[in-house]
C-alpha cells in the first residue's frame, strides 16, 4: 500500500504493525486485523439486532411524541394535546356509528 491510498481502519482502530518478511511480523498483522474484523463484525450485530433495532425506533417515537406535545422548556401544549384528544374521539365515534350502521 503506497502513502497516498486511504487506510483501510478508522483513525481510532489500532494499527497493526508494517508488513515486512518476518514471519513474526505478519503474525502479528494477521493477528492484529483478525481482531478488528471481529469487532467491526460483533459491533454490526448489534446494531442489526432485532430487539435493538425496536427499542431504537421505540425511543424515536416516545421522543417525537414528547416534542410534539411540549415546547423547549418541556412545557405541555395543551392545545395540540386537546387537538390530538379531539380527533381520538372522533375516530372513535365515528367507528361506532359505522358499527353501529352496519348491524
Amino acid at each position: 500500500m503506497s502513502s497516498t491510498e486511504p487506510s483501510p481502519f478508522p483513525p481510532s482502530a489500532p494499527r497493526p504493525p508494517v508488513l515486512s518478511g518476518d514471519p513474526d511480523a505478519l503474525q502479528a498483522a494477521i493477528q492484529a486485523r483478525r481482531a478488528h474484523l471481529s469487532g467491526t463484525l460483533d459491533e454490526l450485530a448489534q446494531r442489526v439486532k432485532p430487539a435493538n433495532l425496536a427499542a431504537d425506533a421505540k425511543e424515536e417515537a416516545v421522543d417525537r411524541a414528547r416534542r410534539a406535545v411540549t415546547d423547549e422548556q418541556g412545557n405541555l401544549l395543551y392545545e395540540r394535546v386537546a387537538a390530538v384528544a379531539g380527533a381520538v374521539v372522533a375516530v372513535v365515534v365515528a367507528l361506532v356509528v359505522a358499527r353501529h350502521r352496519s348491524r
